[in-house]
C-alpha cells in the first residue's frame, strides 16, 4: 500500500510479527542446525581418524607377528637333524614326510615347504611333484638379519617383483651339521591369503585396507580393492607423509576408485627384536560413508526446522491475531466515533495485556472526551443563559420594577375596586415570578463564590425540612430525616447548602406521589461526608441521569430545567460530587458527597 506520496509500502503488525518471528526462528535455527553440523562432522571426522588409526596400527601389529612367527619357525626348523637328509638326497623321504607333517600341522599358513641343495635342486618337499625340479634361489625382496642368527631373506618366486599376488617366499641357509659349509636351503612358501584375511576382518563392509612395501607399493587389500586390476603398478609414493600430518585427516583416492577418504596410516614397528620391514599400513572410509549419520542428522535437523517454522508461524499468526485485530477493531471504532457514531469500546479480553492497557486507556478517553463533549455542550448553554440574563436584567428588570411600583400606587387608590385589587395582585406575584426567574438566570450564569465557613451539615439539613415542612403537608408526604454520620461538620457556605437541599427535597416533592415518602439521610464515607435525599416516585432512567443536570432540561411543568444546574454547580463549587442512583422504593436519590477536609482554597 503506497503511504502517503512517498511511496513507502505500509507493514500491518501482523507481518511486522510474521517476518520477525520467522526471520528470528530461521535465523536461530539455522545458525545453530548450521554450527551443531560442522562441530559434529568435525567431532565424527576426528573419532573415525582416530579409530582408523588404532585398527591401522593394531592391523600392521598382527602382520608384524606373523611374520615374526613364520621367521622363527624356519629358523627353527633349519637346525633339526632331520635337515641333514640332504647330504644322502632324502633316500628314505623321511625329509619329505616331515615337511608334509610341518605344513598340515600348521593348518594354511604355508603353501608349501621344500628344500634345495646349494644348486637348487629340490630334494625334499611337502608337495613330492616338486622332487627333482632345480628352483634357483628366488629375487631377494627383504632381509631380516640379526647378531647371532641366521639370515632370513623375503624374497619373491614370480618375476612382477613383490606386487599383490606374488608369491612371497622366507628362505633361509641350511647349515652342514658335520663339516664347514652348508647343504642347502630351507623354504617356507606364505600362504599371503592368510595377510589377505586379516586386512578384510579388520576392514569390514565399509573400509578398506591396504598394506603397503617399503617403496609404499601396494602388496595387499582388503575386499574388492583386491580384485582391482594394475593394483599392484599403482605407487602411493606421499600419501603416508601427508596422512600423517597434524590436521590432515582426508585423501584423494581417484587413483583407486574411492573419491574422497578418511585414512588413518601405521607404520610396522616389528615384533619382540624384529625390527620389521619397513611396510604400511593404510585404513580408508569413504567420506561420503563416513559422514552418512551427519547427512542423516543434517535431514533430521531439516524437518525440526520445518516442524518449528511452522510451529513459529502458527504462534506468529495467533499471537498477531491477538495483538493486531484487537487494535484493528479500536482503529475502526475510532474511525466511527470521528464520524460522530455512538458505541461502546470493542471489547480486549482475548488481547494481550498491553492491548488490553490501550484498550482500557483508550475507552477512559473517550469517556473523558464525552464528559468534555457534554461540559462543552453545558459551558454553551450557560453562556446563552449568561447572555439571556445579562439582556433580561437589563431590558426586563427595568420595565417589571415601573410595572411593581405602578400596580402599588394603584393599591393605594381608595377608589380601586375589589375586581381591581385583584388585578393589581396579580401584577405583583408574576412581576415578583419574573423578577426570581432574571434573578436565578443571573445566578446560573455568573454563580457567586461560596463564602467557606465551618457548619454543621445537619443542622442545615433540619433548616431546610422545617422550611418546605409546609409544601410536604400539602401532598401529605413524610419527610424523614435519618442523620447517622458521625462527623458533620465542614468548610461551606451554609446559604448555598441550603439552596442545594431545598432544591433536592423540592424537587423529591414534587415527584413523590400524595402520602409518599423522602428520606434524607447521612453517612460517612472516608473523608468525606455523604448526603441521600431518596423519594418513592417514578425514578429516573439511567441513560437519563446524567442529562438532568443540563441547563433547561426539565421534567416538571412549569419548570425552567435550571435548579439542578445551579445545584451541581454549587456542588462542584464546594469540592464535591452529586450522582443519582436508586432509592429502596424504586424512586430517585440524589447523592451529595462534600469533603470535611475541604478548606474552600481554590474553590470557583
Amino acid at each position: 500500500m503506497p503511504d502517503g506520496g512517498e511511496g513507502r509500502r505500509v507493514i500491518t503488525i501482523r507481518k511486522a510479527i510474521l517476518r520477525g518471528s520467522f526471520a528470528l526462528v530461521l535465523g536461530a535455527i539455522a545458525l545453530s542446525t548450521a554450527l551443531s553440523f560442522y562441530e559434529f562432522r568435525q567431532s565424527l571426522q576426528s573419532e573415525l581418524a582416530r579409530n582408523l588409526q588404532v585398527e591401522a596400527v593394531a592391523v600392521m601389529n598382527h602382520v608384524d607377528t606373523f611374520l615374526f612367527e613364520r621367521m622363527e619357525d624356519i629358523r627353527d626348523w633349519r637346525r633339526l637333524e632331520v635337515m641333514q637328509d640332504i647330504r644322502v638326497a632324502d633316500v628314505d623321504k623321511r625329509l619329505a614326510r616331515f615337511l608334509a607333517d610341518l605344513q598340515a600341522g600348521h593348518g594354511a599358513v604355508y603353501t608349501r615347504l621344500f628344500c634345495t641343495d646349494m644348486n637348487g635342486r629340490v630334494i625334499a618337499a611337502s608337495d613330492s611333484a616338486m622332487i627333482g625340479h632345480t628352483r634357483p634361489p628366488g629375487q631377494v625382496w627383504l632381509k631380516d638379519v640379526r647378531k647371532q642368527s641366521a639370515e632370513v631373506v623375503l624374497e619373491t618366486l614370480q618375476s612382477h617383483g613383490g606386487g599383490a599376488g606374488a608369491t612371497i617366499a622366507l628362505r633361509v641357509v641350511i647349515p652342514d651339521a658335520f663339516r664347514a659349509g652348508d647343504l642347502g636351503y630351507l623354504y617356507a612358501v606364505l600362504n599371503w591369503d592368510e595377510v589377505v584375511t586379516f586386512l578384510n576382518e579388520a576392514a569390514g563392509a565399509t573400509r578398506s585396507a591396504l598394506l603397503l612395501d617399503d617403496r609404499d607399493r601396494i602388496i595387499a587389500a582388503s575386499g574388492a580393492l583386491a580384485e582391482r586390476p594394475g593394483l599392484s603398478d599403482i605407487s602411493l609414493s606421499g600419501w603416508l607423509k601427508e596422512v600423517s600430518r597434524p590436521g590432515t585427516q582426508t585423501h584423494d583416492a581417484d587413483v583407486l576408485g574411492m573419491g574422497t577418504v578418511l585414512v588413518g596410516a601405521a607404520n610396522a614397528t616389528g615384533y619382540q627384536y624384529f625390527s620389521g620391514f619397513g611396510w604400511h599400513l593404510l585404513m580408508m572410509v569413504p567420506t561420503d560413508v563416513a559422514f552418512a549419520p551427519v547427512w542423516r542428522l543434517f535431514w533430521a535437523m531439516l524437518v525440526v526446522l520445518l516442524v518449528t517454522l511452522s510451529i513459529a508461524g502458527w504462534v506468529s499468526l495467533r499471537l498477531s491475531e491477538r495483538i493486531g485485530s484487537p487494535i484493528g477493531t479500536l482503529t475502526e471504532f475510532t474511525r466511527r466515533f470521528r464520524q460522530g457514531e455512538a458505541g461502546a469500546p470493542p471489547p480486549s479480553d482475548r488481547a494481550v495485556s498491553e492491548v488490553r492497557e490501550l484498550s482500557r486507556a483508550f475507552a477512559e478517553m473517550i469517556e473523558a472526551l464525552e464528559r468534555s463533549r457534554a461540559q462543552l455542550i453545558t459551558a454553551g448553554k450557560l453562556a446563552v443563559v449568561g447572555e439571556m440574563a445579562a439582556i433580561m436584567a437589563h431590558e426586563v428588570r427595568t420595565p417589571l420594577g415601573i410595572l411593581r411600583s405602578s400596580a402599588q400606587l394603584l393599591e393605594r387608590q381608595p377608589e380601586l375596586g375589589a375586581k381591581g385589587r385583584e388585578l393589581t395582585g396579580y401584577i405583583k406575584s408574576e412581576t415578583e415570578r419574573l423578577n426570581q426567574l432574571v434573578t436565578t438566570l443571573l445566578e446560573c450564569a455568573r454563580p457567586r463564590p461560596p463564602d467557606f465557613r465551618p457548619h454543621d451539615l445537619h443542622d442545615i439539613v433540619r433548616h431546610v425540612s422545617d422550611l418546605i415542612a409546609s409544601n410536604a403537608d400539602k401532598k401529605g408526604i413524610h419527610v424523614e430525616l435519618d442523620l447517622a454520620a458521625a462527623s458533620s461538620i465542614l468548610a461551606c457556605d451554609r446559604e448555598q447548602l441550603i439552596q442545594v437541599f431545598i432544591n433536592l427535597i423540592i424537587n423529591a416533592i414534587h415527584f413523590a406521589p400524595e402520602g409518599g415518602r423522602i428520606r434524607v439521610s447521612t453517612r460517612n464515607q472516608g473523608d468525606s461526608i455523604v448526603a441521600a435525599v431518596a423519594d418513592d416516585g417514578p425514578g429516573i432512567p439511567k441513560e437519563r441521569r446524567q442529562q438532568v443536570f443540563d441547563p433547561f432540561y426539565t421534567r416538571r411543568e412549569g419548570g425552567i430545567g435550571l435548579g439542578l444546574t445551579i445545584v451541581q454547580q454549587i456542588v462542584r463549587g464546594h469540592g464535591g460530587e452529586i450522582w443519582i442512583s436508586e432509592s429502596p422504593w424504586g424512586g430517585a436519590c440524589f447523592n451529595v458527597s462534600l469533603n470535611l477536609e475541604h478548606t474552600g482554597e481554590g474553590a470557583a
